[in-house]
Parts: structure tokens; C-alpha cells; sequence
């Protein structure tokens, strides 16, 4: 209570006279809605693929499904920490100007990101079957969704990109750009991906399993391209001493 007081009744502090910055709110607004997006896809395309596991494999395989998701939700944990580490410092050196530091941190971020992908993706790989054996009891059903584990991981190693150029785009204030890369992950071309591969060449229910593979060939391309293209930006701002 003397708290709030002293911010009415104060000279230098004037709690009933903050005001919205209406020319910065597009801007907040616009970076924050890419990360309520990636919440609000997940959920989405992880109902989505649930729903075409059991349409094209059963009960097994939604099992199946629930466990490659936990295993993702742990895997995805160091790299979105590593990213909040990285944004602070990206924003700042771009705010200074300092647009060769930018870059520098961003490719030591992304090389980094890569390499912890890479704790991860090693041990799926060669012993698929312990790690899914931690979320999965049935020895038959292990062994049954042990190929479409791996195929699941199979691009994991890859977003570590994603994620570095997903903040760059977040900490620059390229909204769009930051939209554009989550649509395109989780929902774009992921979930067609996937309604579509299971009728291609007899894959049925492994076709679900295979659109995070194709999802994310197609994201990173696009996610260096427009890393490449904001580095050449900064270029061209600090040719003209912008």
C-alpha cells in the first residue's frame, strides 16, 4: 500500500500515468506470437498424428507414437535452453550495431546447437531399442516400433539449425519470418506429410512416422536461406554505417 502511494503521490514516479507504447506493441506482440504459435501447433499436430496412427495402425501404434513423443519432449529440452541463452546475446550485439558479432555468435550457436543434437541423436540411433524400452513395458511392441523410432529421429540432428534461426528471426523482430518457420514445422508441410506418405508405395502406418524426416529437409533449407539472407542484410546495413 506505501508502495502504491509513493507511486502516486511521487514527483519522479507516476504509476497512473503508464502508458501503453503504442509503436512498440505491434513489434512485442509480433515477436511473442511466434512462440504462443509453436504452443498452440504442437498440441494440434500431435492430435493430428495420433489420430492417423490409429487409422492406419491401431492401438499399438499409438503406444508406439506416445513414447517417440516423450523421448522428443526430453531431446527438445537443451536445445530451447541453449536458444535462451543465445537470444539475449544475438539481440543484443544487433542492437549495437555490432552485425559481425551477430553473425559470429549465430554460426557458434548453430555449430553448437548441432553438436548437442548430436548427445542425442547418436543413442537413438544405435540403441533404439533401451530408450524405448523406457517408456514401453511389451518386449513385442519394442520390438515392433524400433525401425519407425529411428525413422522419426532420423532428421533430429537438423534442428538445432531450425531453432538457432527461429530465435534469430524472434530476436531481430522478424515476426513473419519467425511465424513462417514454425507453420512450416508443425503444420504446413508436416501434417500434410503425413496424411499423405502412408498411401505411397504400401507405407501405411510408417508413412506417419516418416514426415518429420521430409518436414525437416524442407525447414532447414528454408532456415539457412533466410539466415544467408539476414546475414546479407547486416552486410548491406553496415556498408552504409546503419
Amino acid at each position: 500500500m506505501q508502495w502504491l502511494l509513493f507511486g502516486i503521490l511521487s514527483e519522479k514516479i507516476r504509476i497512473n500515468a503508464i502508458r501503453i507504447e503504442k509503436t512498440l506493441f505491434s513489434g512485442i506482440i509480433g515477436v511473442g506470437f511466434s512462440a504462443m504459435l509453436m504452443q498452440v501447433t504442437i498440441l494440434v499436430q500431435q492430435n493430428v498424428l495420433y489420430n492417423l496412427a490409429a487409422q492406419h495402425g491401431g492401438e499399438t501404434w499409438q503406444i508406439i507414437l506416445g513414447a517417440t513423443y516423450r523421448v522428443v519432449s526430453f531431446a527438445f529440452i537443451p536445445l530451447w535452453g541453449l536458444s535462451q541463452g543465445y537470444q539475449p546475446a544475438v539481440g543484443t550485439n544487433y542492437g549495437a550495431k555490432q552485425y559481425d558479432r551477430v553473425k559470429h555468435i549465430t554460426k557458434v550457436f548453430a555449430i553448437t546447437a548441432t553438436l548437442l543434437a548430436l548427445i542425442f541423436y547418436l543413442p537413438i540411433m544405435l540403441v533404439p531399442n533401451t530408450i524405448l524400452s523406457m517408456f514401453i513395458t511389451t518386449p513385442s511392441v519394442v520390438e515392433l516400433g524400433v525401425g519407425d523410432f529411428r525413422l522419426f529421429f532420423l532428421s533430429y540432428i537438423l534442428l538445432g539449425v531450425w531453432i538457432v534461426v527461429l530465435t534469430l528471426m524472434q530476436s531481430l523482430g522478424r515476426a513473419t519470418k519467425a511465424s513462417v518457420l514454425v507453420i512450416l514445422r508443425q503444420i504446413a508441410i508436416y501434417i500434410p506429410a503425413a496424411i499423405i506418405m502412408p498411401y505411397i508405395a504400401g507405407f501405411g502406418v510408417h508413412g506417419v512416422f516418416a514426415a518429420p524426416f521430409i518436414t525437416d529437409v524442407i525447414v532447414f533449407i528454408v532456415a539457412v536461406g533466410m539466415m544467408i539472407n539476414e546475414f546479407r542484410r547486416m552486410d548491406a546495413l553496415k556498408a552504409s554505417g546503419k
